[in-house]
């Protein structure tokens, strides 16, 4: 048996865990929306979990020396979670920050690698939850940019990181109000920052006291999505397989308009890709596809 676990073209790769943003505006319910979430831990970079009515395990950080430098330690404390939240991203950040020009005084005069120090202690921490499986819940204030003729809401996070954040978050969610409703709203907009790979519809915050487990439904949601999104892919390019091997079977003009009976059942998307190939192997029998009749003829010689 082999040690390295390799999933083959043909298999659908399974979405285990998701790393999710929430941001928004102060009293939105940002922190006790993601501590709804199952089995969680906060590490609190803000020292601001006093503050969520519903709030679970919390960790408050005091510095970044004190995770790296005691890794083994920390990493035994998150097996014991299945959700890390971290409160607030861009706090965490700055944490990093200090730590790296304390390990490094030159990064304090040449922000681009201070920068890039930031970025490689980001990517290896959600690395290394990653690999232990764990869901990531960032938690960021809100900010304001004029972009063209908007003025967008997007997350508050230190500018050379900002970018970073977003590439490895699964989902983006806006959290704010409309009326006396809190809402989480995944779809992007010209107004606000999103990213809705499972295509969520807009959610109106629940009272927590009656759904403690709020959240944690829709990570599942967001999971089931993703893993259908998969297996869709997946069924997608066996199809393309399968009906290109049927093109190659093709050796006269009625096998090739039989099967045209076929390809329009396909699914849209998938006809183009394989129109390609169809037409090719018209042309290698001498036919060419006549709209008029709806079937393939032999090419006229005038």
């Amino acid at each position: 048996m082999s040690i390295f676990n390799v999933v083959s073209k043909d298999e659908s790769l399974k979405v285990n865990n998701v790393n999710i943003l929430i941001y928004g505006e102060p009293s939105a319910g940002k922190t006790s929306t993601a501590n709804t979430s199952a089995n969680c831990l906060t590490l609190d970079f803000d020292k601001g979990s006093h503050r969520s009515a519903f709030r679970k395990d919390v960790f408050v950080v005091e510095s970044w020396k004190q995770i790296t430098e005691n890794q083994n330690e920390f990493n035994k404390l998150c097996q014991n979670y299945d959700t890390i939240v971290i409160d607030t991203a861009d706090s965490m950040l700055e944490f990093m920050g200090v730590y790296a020009i304390a390990k490094n005084s030159k990064l304090a005069f040449n922000k681009l690698q201070w920068y890039g120090a930031i970025k490689d202690m980001f990517s290896q921490f959600v690395g290394m939850l990653k690999t232990m499986q764990k869901d990531i819940i960032f938690i960021a204030h809100v900010k304001e940019k004029d972009e063209g003729d908007y003025r967008v809401k997007r997350p508050a996070i230190m500018g050379g990181s900002y970018d970073k954040v977003l590439q490895v978050c699964d989902f983006v969610g806006f959290a704010s109000f409309k009326g006396d409703k809190r809402t989480l709203n995944f779809n992007p907009s010209e107004y606000h920052v999103g990213k809705n790979s499972a295509k969520l519809p807009l959610f109106e915050v629940p009272d927590f006291a009656e759904n403690p487990l709020w959240f944690d439904l829709r990570i599942a949601e967001m999971k089931n999505s993703l893993n259908e999104m998969n297996e869709e892919q997946r069924q997608a390019i066996e199809t393309l397989e399968t009906f290109n091997i049927k093109i190659l079977d093709c050796y006269d003009i009625e096998t090739m308009n039989n099967l045209l009976k076929e390809f329009k059942e396909l699914k849209k998307g998938l006809k183009p890709q394989i129109w390609v190939n169809y037409e090719k192997r018209a042309k290698d029998l001498g036919l060419e596809y006549k709209k008029a009749t709806d079937s393939f003829q032999l090419i006229s010689n005038k």
